[in-house]
């Protein structure tokens, strides 16, 4: 390599580590959110709980896949999940062929099919990720595990709690609205989703639905803290204005590796961190929290309340916040 593209390269890398410094620095002094925030007391086994995992799929090393599925068992037992949801990506790099393949216990089953979760269902969205494999044998995986549910590419499910309380989720694919991944060979299955039909189909949805909470997941955040995935324009375009129109309370989403809570226009944008390995994060105008960690989100739901919960590998409950309902 030429002496001067050294050179700049290395300024480049400068800039952007300057960059961090400053994000960080400001983000430490001037988002209260971050630097004072007074975390809630875990919810008890007695309230109505779940977990939201994220991009736990992984290739030739678990990294730190084995503490976050050792801290959700060790959490199961203080909190008693109802049921488990998966942002997406939960097979990486085409590892995934077929319902019967030995992906799935060397991925999924010898971590969250054991203990204190075993017996819980999981509710999963599609990643980017899980395209490069076979998305059908992820919709099929339910015939043989009752446990798995992913009924079609998108889908909605409901739960009440004890006391009552309605909750409407609403699973979408998002990766077919990413118009870079359309020209990619290995993403060749989401070309051929139509987005149109989606997008009407959630707004049939949430225009019938009348339940007290409502609850988006997708894997690719709307909404993202700092300078360098960035946010999903499409999905801003597109999906934002459904959510708006019908005051959905939240939207769950994984991708970029890294716990966040962004808050727009009334909307709380939770991004659940990867349960393997984390990227770098820096804090934007809208965040509330944002962190570079590896872990999971306990939520706890009632009539007044839903709560939040980011707990890390190691056990540590790093931000909670409760959204109120009168």
């Amino acid at each position: 390599m030429h002496m001067l593209q050294r050179k700049k390269i290395k300024k480049f890398h400068i800039f952007i580590a300057v960059l961090c410094l400053v994000a960080g620095t400001l983000g430490y002094l001037f988002f209260p959110g971050w630097k004072f925030h007074q975390p809630l007391p875990l919810p008890s086994e007695k309230q109505y709980n779940f977990f939201v995992i994220t991009d736990f799929g992984t290739v030739a090393h678990h990294y730190n896949k084995p503490k976050v599925a050792k801290q959700m068992q060790l959490f199961a037992a203080k909190t008693n999940p109802q049921f488990i949801i998966s942002s997406g990506d939960n097979f990486h790099t085409d590892v995934l062929k077929a319902v019967q393949d030995t992906a799935w216990q060397w991925d999924y089953g010898q971590f969250f099919r054991v203990g204190n979760i075993k017996d819980l269902d999981w509710y999963a969205a599609l990643g980017n990720h899980d395209y490069t494999g076979n998305p059908e044998a992820e919709i099929a995986y339910g015939t043989v595990d009752k446990h798995w549910h992913m009924p079609a590419r998108y889908y909605t499910f409901t739960k009440q709690t004890p006391d009552g309380t309605s909750l409407r989720f609403i699973v979408l694919d998002t990766s077919p609205f990413v118009k870079s991944y359309r020209k990619r060979v290995t993403h060749k299955d989401v070309a051929i989703q139509n987005t149109d039909r989606q997008l009407a189909w959630l707004d049939s949805v949430l225009a019938t639905s009348k339940e007290r909470w409502k609850v988006v997941i997708g894997h690719h955040p709307i909404y993202h803290s700092g300078f360098f995935s960035g946010n999903t324009p499409e999905l801003i375009d597109q999906v934002k204005p459904i959510l708006k129109k019908y005051n959905v309370d939240f939207y769950f989403s994984g991708h970029v590796h890294t716990f966040q809570h962004n808050q727009i226009g009334g909307i709380d944008y939770v991004t659940t961190a990867s349960a393997w390995k984390t990227r770098m994060v820096t804090p934007w105008f809208y965040t509330r929290f944002w962190k570079s960690e590896t872990g999971f989100t306990i939520c706890s739901v009632d009539h007044a309340h839903f709560s939040i919960y980011f707990i890390n590998e190691k056990g540590e409950l790093l931000y909670s916040y409760a959204r109120k309902k009168s």
